[in-house]
């Protein structure tokens, strides 16, 4: 393959697969993934076929068969292959006659990585486009990732351009009036740059290039804060996240949906050449093979039906709130919209009765309430306290009347109103009422 294909072919089919593998890596701490399962694939294929040759293609031998091949194929899915981490990165290159991980990465670095690559020749010349020199200033991510940093004449805009060839080199440029600020994290020291739709963490020794290039935009040089900003640009972010998760899901069924309709064009297929073969008995022989081969496709769809289920209702929403709520990126940006938003840890808690938490306090003359979990969208008030009514204790729960809606938790949420709201019991402003 020359370097021109390679290319090609790993930025339109490979590129996205080892992305997420070695953010896999990251996310699930080295743990071990594993390309498809190729001796699980052939196993139900060589049993049907075993019970067809030493049955001798008998109408009953067809139905053990296939019955046998889609059995197998959910026992050996149920059992093994859905308890794997599939690699897809090794599935993807391994179709491109790669047998290892090592073997791609080499031709990569060859072709596209290393000091002659396609990303080097790319680097060159963005550097010389950009009139990039010794003096240029380069700052380093927490990952060790190190960018070329510059602002223009005008000084409305700064640009930064990875150094380093395992990414594709690009400039981006990051208008100043959409950077809503930089911080230092007192407890890493590492610099926070919080953009319109990005967050970007680099090591500590940044501070002084950002306090050069934006100072008034460090967070504590801020003279307003609009927490509907942080909000707004978190659930654009989480919506790209959900938009790109929605594409998943809808390729997967898209497969699933391709492999139900071949399985059951198959089965007809098959049956008919059974027919067929009852009639002309004199091309058992011809039928007979062309059958085989449309077992080996049968079994190949029942994989593919198999290897693309996709859970519905509930049960997806529990498990898209367990995977979003259990990466690392994810957690990152909730951190950071709780940081600026000024939400402690510290602060009451209260649930509904399914279970999602709620972080609750007064300040300022304001009762707050937000949604301590990380979902697509946010949920965030902050009510002045005279605009809560009232909240009531009742057999099953402790509903808070606000002034436009009311929130409802568990039986233990009404400790912590009495602490916080004392004055706004049901209760006793009906007593006091009374008086």
């Amino acid at each position: 393959m020359n370097a021109k294909k390679f290319i090609k072919i790993y930025e339109r089919e490979i590129k996205e697969h080892r992305d997420d593998y070695y953010k896999n890596i990251l996310i699930n701490n080295n743990k071990t993934t594993h390309s498809y399962p190729v001796l699980t694939f052939l196993i139900p294929l060589v049993v049907a076929a075993l019970i067809l040759v030493l049955s001798e293609f008998t109408i009953l031998s067809y139905i053990i068969s296939i019955s046998t091949l889609i059995l197998l194929n959910l026992a050996i899915y149920f059992l093994f292959t859905s308890r794997i981490e599939r690699n897809e990165y090794l599935e993807a290159i391994k179709r491109y006659g790669y047998h290892s991980i090592e073997d791609y990465e080499k031709k990569l670095r060859k072709y596209i990585s290393g000091p002659e690559g396609y990303y080097n020749t790319l680097l060159l010349d963005l550097i010389e486009k950009y009139n990039i020199n010794s003096s240029t200033k380069i700052i380093k991510s927490i990952t060790n990732e190190e960018y070329y940093i510059w602002s223009n004449k005008n000084k409305d805009k700064i640009y930064l351009l990875n150094t380093q060839n395992n990414h594709k080199p690009e400039a981006k440029i990051i208008a100043i009036s959409n950077i809503r600020y930089y911080r230092v994290d007192p407890s890493t020291q590492n610099v926070i740059l919080k953009t319109n739709n990005e967050l970007y963490t680099f090591k500590p020794e940044t501070i002084t290039l950002f306090n050069e290039l934006i100072k008034n935009k460090r967070l504590e040089n801020l003279k307003t804060f609009e927490p509907g900003t942080y909000i707004n640009d978190y659930e654009i972010y989480m919506h790209k996240i959900k938009k790109s998760m929605e594409k998943d899901y809808t390729e997967k069924k898209e497969k699933r949906d391709a492999s139900i309709h071949n399985t059951i064009y198959l089965l007809i297929a098959i049956t008919l050449i059974i027919v067929i073969t009852n009639i002309l008995e004199d091309i058992a022989n011809i039928t007979n093979i062309i059958n085989c081969f449309l077992i080996i496709l049968l079994n190949y769809s029942i994989n593919g039906i198999l290897n693309n289920i996709v859970k519905e209702s509930i049960k997806a929403d529990i498990d898209t709130i367990r995977e979003l709520n259990n990466n690392p990126e994810y957690i990152h940006i909730f951190k950071e919209l709780k940081y600026v938003l000024g939400i402690n840890d510290n602060y009451d808690k209260v649930y509904t009765k399914e279970g999602a938490e709620y972080i609750t306090w007064m300040a300022n003359g304001y009762f707050h309430v937000f949604l301590n979990l990380i979902y697509f969208n946010s949920v965030y008030m902050a009510v002045k306290t005279s605009d809560v009514k009232y909240y009531k204790l009742d057999s099953n729960s402790c509903d808070i009347k606000l002034k436009d809606k009311t929130l409802e938790f568990t039986r233990e949420a009404a400790l912590i109103f009495s602490k916080l709201l004392p004055n706004k019991d049901y209760n006793w402003i009906k007593t006091y009422q009374k008086r």
